[in-house]
């Protein structure tokens, strides 16, 4: 065996050949081993004939993807960890926000995987799992706080990360939002130029980043047209949109059977919207007439409504790509944390005439 290469002639002396790599497809396609990673995870920048040929090329080798090893190599395992509520309001949100945010993974060579976040047992233990299990390169949260204890958690360890919402702290970080306080003070001009003047909010549960900016949003615009605030039951902490729908649905009944009903409701979500409007069908009025109804969608679930009401469309698809794109900046640490923030402005769909 004089001459012949170490690797080359151990792989003779026990009868086996040595696995392929990025790099052996790379050279037996003549194109760069990034190329290939992108065409074999079907990146949609890779022409079509070119994914297909370097797919054919791979399979020809005996090419199989090897994470594992990749992860010993390099010390990142080229997942992306989504911490997601389980709550019910969001449901679309999660299939939306998945969907996005596996395209980025697809396009980039990583893997997603997502797991229940469900902060009332321990704030603290999903991401816990996820960063002493060393079982992702980066973590996507929702559901975010002013004082986030799971962000605190990740900035002191050091762990990539971007959230889905805002929050107060002092250090900045990578997040995607959605511009909840502008939503609200645009829903609320818009019931008011339809000559509605005692209106109601039902808004994010408190404690969440959101639920501050909604709030104060239409607080704002109600101070500032001088018309009534009717309090939900209960107040922001009695009814919002992590409230049980069927629980929402019976308390807006019996709120528009009394005296002191309000005669415009701004939903910050769609399902509390359709329990909102199930509820004014109970009490014997028409949605539209002496109550009407507006709301944020993240779905096509508005357009279906009858009557017809007015919303404004947050695109959670692209905010799941969003994620995704800032976080492996995060990741690769080619752009300042501090510039990674964005705010998506909502989308206006109205379908109603004062």
């Amino acid at each position: 065996m004089h001459g012949m290469p170490l690797d080359e002639a151990t792989s003779r002396s026990t009868g086996r050949s040595r696995r392929p790599t990025l790099r052996t497809v790379a050279e037996a396609s003549g194109l760069a081993v990034t190329t290939v990673s992108r065409a074999l995870n079907d990146g949609e920048d890779i022409a079509l004939a070119t994914r297909q040929r370097v797919k054919r090329i791979a399979s020809e080798l005996g090419y199989v993807p090897n994470r594992a090893g990749l992860g010993l190599r390099t010390g990142r395992t080229h997942v992306l960890s989504l911490l997601i509520s389980p709550h019910a309001e969001i449901s679309s949100y999660t299939a939306s926000i998945i969907s996005g945010l596996s395209e980025v993974c697809r396009n980039q060579g990583y893997e997603m995987s997502a797991s229940p976040d469900s902060p009332n047992v321990d704030e603290l233990a999903s991401v816990r799992s996820v960063v002493d299990n060393h079982r992702a390169d980066g973590i996507v949260l929702s559901r975010t706080g002013p004082q986030d204890l799971r962000v605190r958690y990740l900035l002191e360890h050091r762990i990539p990360f971007v959230t889905h919402g805002r929050t107060e702290l002092a250090t900045p970080h990578a997040a995607v939002d959605f511009d909840n306080q502008g939503f609200a003070e645009q829903a609320t001009a818009r019931l008011i130029s339809h000559d509605r003047s005692r209106l109601m909010l039902i808004g994010p549960a408190p404690g969440l980043t959101y639920h501050n900016h909604m709030r104060i949003g239409f607080e704002r615009v109600v101070t500032r047209a001088s018309v009534i605030q009717v309090e939900a039951p209960g107040g922001y902490a009695g009814l919002h949109l992590e409230s049980p729908l069927d629980e929402l649905r019976r308390s807006i009944c019996r709120l528009c059977r009394s005296t002191g009903r309000p005669d415009g409701i701004i939903c910050g979500g769609e399902l509390a919207a359709l329990a909102t409007l199930a509820g004014i069908r109970d009490a014997g009025l028409l949605p539209g007439r002496e109550i009407e109804v507006v709301a944020k969608q993240t779905s096509p679930a508005l357009d279906y409504t009858y009557p017809p009401i007015d919303s404004w469309f947050e695109d959670i698809y692209e905010t799941g790509q969003l994620l995704g794109e800032m976080l492996l900046h995060v990741i690769n640490g080619d752009q300042a944390v501090a510039d990674l923030t964005q705010v998506v402005q909502p989308q206006p769909r109205f379908r109603r005439t004062p």
